[in-house]
């Protein structure tokens, strides 16, 4: 088969700086589904995205810049309270609208074979996903989304979630008792630290964290969660805080963002990607967790540090309790208003646009049509680099490539 190189060379660049010893891992969590493919493959959408999308006549705002069907999910916010909202902000930068409303609608149609669904039913969709979010934005009121406002299937999410403890948690990923107690290595998903690394890394966490948080670290371990961020170097440490309470933490190695080379918006300066993430997830959440901040690391690394909460969730996509279309279309409505209640929350900070220009902007539906046909267009380009993708990865192309990374 002849193969696109020019496919291949991408995912290769976008993948450079990836671990060697784990990138394997990466690209077989890949060959899942077409859907998660796309969630792995940012840099291809943005170099796909047409100027007429980017054009300056679009109102600038903050933006998640990886919006899709799964950087929704629920969390503990620093009130104690269960909320259900987008929570990944890797990617967040400053870009036009039409960004996070292409890739979220791009992945309604990524997501049809998931759901079943024919073309037209992704189309409705997406023309729902739009009518919410303008109507959102002509009210011009950020809302925010726990288990009292919740509707439908999310209440039943957030209910469920809500009940889960800290305790059930420590018992669940770790073993042993008091001082004695370590993280249970799970395939796929916490690994053994290479030998290699171990020292570098035990000293680094053990400093840090106890003059970050006056933690005191118990164990370690490599931890694989996410698709487009597995093989970066990410930990789960088992910390005691000064009430001698145990607690998992969450410890992430950050980059640039992907998006920002193809945006011709002048970015505010951030000490570090650490510190840029930090700072927009509290600037678009309406409650953020409580734990969250930035960490330098070794090798001049910089991390973002969160607790690991029982809380934390997201909804199966591929579960038949949400493929009904009043359940799926109501879930749909609840994550445009929180798109749209994340863009109007950050208006008017460090060059995003003020309340006037997104409601001018929803005021007028010109942008729609062409918007939706565009994603619909790229999600069917999605289907066929993962086609190319597969037969690559089962050639051992990407095993071959990555060899040689290890050699060299």
């Amino acid at each position: 088969m002849t193969y696109n190189e020019k496919l291949l060379d991408d995912l290769l660049q976008a993948n450079q700086d990836r671990r060697p010893d784990m990138l394997m891992r990466k690209y077989e969590a890949m060959r899942e589904s077409a859907f998660r493919f796309f969630r792995a493959t940012p840099s291809l959408f943005y170099q796909a995205m047409p100027p007429e999308l980017l054009a300056d006549t679009y109102p600038v705002c903050w933006s998640c810049a990886d919006l899709h069907l799964e950087n929704f999910g629920s969390f503990r916010g620093s009130n104690k309270l269960v909320y259900f909202d987008i929570n990944d902000f890797d990617e967040a930068l400053l870009a036009p609208v039409t960004v996070d409303l292409s890739r979220l609608i791009t992945s309604l149609f990524v997501a049809a074979p998931l759901w079943r669904h024919s073309p037209e039913t992704s189309w409705r969709l997406a023309h729902r996903f739009i009518a919410t979010y303008r109507q959102m934005l002509l009210l011009s009121k950020p809302r925010s989304i726990e288990r009292q406002t919740a509707r439908g299937i999310l209440n039943e999410f957030l209910k469920q979630v809500a009940s889960r403890s800290r305790k059930d948690l420590l018992v669940r990923l770790t073993h042993g008792h008091g001082r004695k107690r370590h993280i249970r290595l799970i395939k796929n998903r916490f690994l053994p630290v290479p030998n290699d690394e171990q020292d570098t890394v035990w000293d680094w966490l053990k400093n840090a964290l106890l003059e970050e948080a006056n933690y005191t670290l118990r164990d370690v371990k490599f931890r694989m969660a996410g698709t487009s961020s597995i093989a970066l170097n990410r930990y789960v440490a088992l910390v005691e805080s000064p009430n001698r309470k145990l607690h998992l933490l969450d410890i992430k190695a950050t980059r640039s963002s992907v998006a920002e080379p193809y945006l011709a918006i002048r970015q505010p300066h951030w000490p570090n990607p650490a510190n840029r993430i930090v700072a927009l997830q509290n600037r678009l959440q309406d409650v953020p967790p409580a734990n969250l901040w930035p960490l330098a690391g070794p090798n001049n690394d910089f991390f973002v540090v969160r607790s690991l909460q029982p809380q934390a969730d997201r909804l199966d996509l591929t579960s038949k309790r949400i493929w009904g279309r009043d359940r799926l279309g109501m879930l749909i409505d609840t994550m445009a208003q929180l798109t749209a209640s994340a863009h109007l929350r950050s208006g008017g900070q460090q060059g995003s646009a003020i309340t006037d220009e997104l409601i001018a902007f929803a005021d007028k539906a010109t942008w729609v049509s062409e918007l939706v046909r565009w994603s619909e267009t790229y999600a069917q380009q999605v289907f066929l680099d993962f086609t190319q993708f597969k037969t690559a990865l089962k050639a051992g192309f990407f095993s071959r490539q990555v060899m040689l990374n290890e050699q060299g």
